[in-house]
């Protein structure tokens, strides 16, 4: 049954006639329309009537950002999730409120979301490809592959099953050494900077990561196995006890986008098995826990400062700079914390400091150090 289960998501079913969360075919089970992002999610940060930037729906409101669900996945496990997140997030502290909560949950949330946009961005064709002998969709169909491995967290969500995640030579014993098949870092926000708003999201599809930021909680999720948290935690740690700006959290989340551009080839392969006792799908990344697949010789700068100037709404070529010196606003020259300057007086410290130089992503000021991380 299960093993059935894995195929089913590996062959992506039409989203006109089978719920893109469990598989089952409307007809069987009554379908409703679900709000990509959540209702209460819109109306806690006023978003219904704002447009979306998102290169797969550009243009469109929130409200109108819809998909058809089964009544079961709106109403029941992923209804009561959205209750018991929604709880949380408007609760005033949202990053306190989610402190006792499951990081599995979150990461859950986090991914329906992504999920449900790669599915219906899928499902229409692409404008600048109608001339084509084959268009092909807004996200193009060679994506999918890749992305189905977010499905699969969904898929096993929703049928009440496990799902963890190996290396190619672990033991076959879940319960001792298998995580969770997802990097998911959670961030307090500095919501000193009202030149901000309080809601941001943005995703990669080509490395699977979303990023969402509300009131003062801050998701960065990769879904990867788990690679990244196996192999570059050390690297953000210090970070993540402290209260990111908007523009660090940007950063951050580039930053960790970026890093799954230099994957070893096979770390970006998985196996699937079903695993009887434990019940769940057991995800295999294709190289050993002994070998850390994130490659120096792939480093690009110029990608890196691309990504970072996405995230936080600044020209790269204001980031690159000679040698390949890439301009941060999370460290200092001794790769400590850098408090972000938001009122008058850390700005014109700032300013006074010769390791640091302001720059403006927008026409609101950024702190930031000439480092080379």
């Amino acid at each position: 049954m299960s093993l059935r289960m894995i195929s089913d998501v590996l062959a992506v079913r039409d989203i006109s006639s089978h719920c893109p969360l469990c598989g089952l075919k409307f007809g069987r089970v009554a379908k409703t329309q679900e709000h990509i992002f959540p209702r209460w999610l819109q109306k806690h940060h006023t978003l219904e009537t704002r447009r979306l930037t998102l290169p797969n729906l550009i243009g469109k409101t929130y409200k109108s950002v819809r998909i058809d669900i089964c009544n079961k996945c709106n109403h029941h496990r992923f209804g009561r999730l959205e209750a018991e997140i929604a709880r949380r997030v408007c609760s005033g502290d949202a990053f306190s409120a989610v402190q006792d909560f499951d990081p599995e949950l979150l990461a859950v949330w986090l991914g329906k979301i992504l999920w449900l946009l790669c599915r219906k961005g899928h499902a229409y064709t692409d404008h600048r490809t109608r001339a084509d002998p084959v268009p092909d969709s807004i996200v193009p169909t060679d994506f999918m592959p890749g992305i189905t491995y977010l499905g699969m967290i969904e898929r096993a969500f929703a049928m009440r099953k496990d799902m963890y995640a190996c290396y190619l030579t672990d033991p076959p014993f879940p319960e001792f050494s298998y995580g969770p098949p997802y990097s998911l870092y959670v961030v307090e926000i500095d919501t000193r900077d009202t030149r901000f708003e309080t809601f941001d999201f943005s995703d990669n599809l080509i490395t699977l990561g979303a990023a969402l930021r509300t009131g003062n909680l801050g998701l960065i999720c990769a879904f990867d196995g788990g690679v990244h948290r196996e192999f570059r935690l050390h690297r953000f740690q210090h970070l993540l006890c402290e209260k990111l700006h908007p523009i660090q959290f940007g950063e951050l989340a580039a930053r960790i986008f970026y890093d799954h551009t230099v994957l070893h080839e096979d770390a970006l392969r998985v196996q699937y098995y079903w695993n009887k006792p434990t019940g769940a799908v057991i995800a295999q990344t294709q190289t050993p826990r002994s070998f850390d697949p994130f490659l120096a010789e792939y480093h690009n700068p110029e990608r890196l400062a691309k990504m970072i100037g996405h995230g936080t709404y600044t020209d790269p070529d204001q980031i690159l700079h000679e040698g390949g010196r890439i301009f941060t606003c999370l460290e200092d020259h001794e790769g400590n914390f850098l408090r972000y300057a938001v009122t008058e007086e850390e700005i014109e410290a700032a300013r006074r400091d010769p390791h640091q130089t302001l720059m403006g992503p927008l026409d609101s000021r950024w702190r930031t150090d000439p480092g080379t991380r």
